[in-house]
């Protein structure tokens, strides 16, 4: 998927003297079948003077799109940071329904080009891997297209069957690129980046389909008359800003030092999923997590590195829950999870995994200009559940939040379920 989420917000220089053998022979596999395929289907191209003025109509709209969405990305990088939101796939997938694949990898150069010029923080190696990607996803989608007599013939008799297969198309131009992307992430094997959490996000999914969508449409309108392209701009652009609206409010909702929830954002969540289990009357739980003897960690090695081993917490307790469960942090050492229809028992035995996870952590932090590695640490966790501990959030994190009181009493590193106040016996001990 161009622009999708593996590429929607490209952040990492990343030099190729990092990349283990194994993702550096993948990428070469994949750029020298590009090339070759490319090679091959030019030697048997014919053209005409339509493919070409197509083809320079998308090159100049994807060109000045990129130019006039920079001031939106100034904006966007004020918020979230360096990286860049890549909405070319409206003009690049237009260009793979309409144009011969040697012409689409031209645009592809071309588009991506000027993005490197413009972009220079985004490694050489990694824009010529997502050129080849896009190659072969292009290529793929051909073979639908060739359902209706390949591409640019998009005004056939039927137009149910040319929607039919121009979706298709689509489907399978985004599952190629999203095949090989993975394959990438997973050959690369960096620390913290999984297929799951690349690919993880559904409103970047949402977003990446929104213009592959609208490149379907635009093909229709150049395929007619390219001066119809200059149509395209306003809703891109639009678009474009809109993902910047909705970075700032995200923004808004996020833990600074942790990228979790804060308590305001996770608030909102919380009494959503409130909201549902009143509906359908299902239960949820809610964990209350701190860590053991933080205070000694700042004490001891820093405040800087005390940020570290919030990060290294908080990136544990997201591993072990699903990507639907909210993680929030509250401020100091403590953490809050809930877990939309889980039962009390189901809800300690998360708990567990989060408690045995974080003792398992080694977390390497700056220390007065050197890395040290941090262990042993542990985690208190408190359990309640919806509706038993309370019919509110308010009542459910202070039964969570008494739990967790208890499990620090009784020794800390253990779970402690809410109805563990009245017995005991339920505590979970380390």
């Amino acid at each position: 998927m161009a622009g999708k989420p593996a590429r929607q917000i490209i952040g990492e220089r990343g030099s190729l003297l990092t990349v283990p053998v194994r993702a550096i022979w993948f990428q070469l596999l994949i750029v020298f079948a590009a090339v070759g395929i490319v090679s091959m289907s030019a030697t048997a191209m014919t053209t005409n003077a339509t493919q070409w003025v197509t083809l320079g109509v998308l090159v100049a709209c994807a060109v000045a799109h990129n130019e006039l969405a920079r001031g939106i990305e100034r904006g966007r990088r004020e918020v979230s940071g360096p990286g860049h939101v890549d909405l070319c796939s409206v003009w690049l997938f237009a260009g793979a329904l309409l144009l011969p694949l040697p012409l689409v990898g031209l645009l592809l150069v071309l588009v991506y080009g000027h993005y490197q010029w413009r972009s220079t923080f985004i490694a050489l190696h990694r824009r010529i891997f997502s050129v080849s990607v896009l190659v072969l996803s292009a290529l793929a989608a051909h073979q639908v297209l060739g359902l209706i007599g390949g591409p640019g013939h998009l005004f056939g008799p039927s137009v149910s069957t040319t929607v039919a297969v121009i979706l298709l198309a689509l489907a399978v131009y985004t599952g190629v690129d999203v095949a090989l992307i993975a394959t990438r992430v997973h050959l690369y094997g960096a620390p913290g980046v999984t297929v799951r959490k690349v690919f993880g996000d559904p409103s970047k999914h949402m977003l990446e389909i929104s213009t592959l969508f609208y490149g379907s449409l635009l093909a229709f309108a150049v395929g007619y008359s390219p001066v119809l392209a200059v149509l395209a701009f306003p809703p891109v652009l639009m678009l474009h800003r809109s993902v910047l609206l909705k970075q700032v409010e995200e923004k808004a909702s996020k833990d600074a030092k942790t990228g979790l929830f804060n308590s305001e954002g996770w608030h909102t969540r919380a009494n959503r999923e409130r909201s549902r289990a009143l509906r359908s009357k299902e239960a949820f739980g809610l964990l209350m997590v701190d860590l053991d003897h933080f205070k000694r960690v700042n004490d001891t090695y820093g405040h800087v590195a005390g940020d570290a081993v919030l990060k290294a917490v908080a990136d544990a307790i997201s591993n072990e829950v699903r990507d639907y469960d909210s993680v929030g942090r509250f401020g100091g050492e403590e953490f809050v999870v809930l877990l939309p229809g889980m039962s009390e028992d189901d809800g300690v035995g998360v708990a567990e995994r989060i408690r045995h996870a974080v003792t398992q952590l080694v977390v390497e932090a700056p220390v007065e200009g050197r890395t040290t590695v941090i262990r042993n640490l542990s985690a208190s966790i408190g359990v309640s559940t919806f509706p038993n501990a309370g019919d509110d959030i308010e009542p459910l994190l202070l039964a969570a939040d008494a739990a967790l009181y208890q499990a620090k009493n009784s020794g800390r590193n253990r779970v402690v379920s809410w109805t563990a106040l009245a017995k005991p016996v339920l505590a979970v001990a380390a």
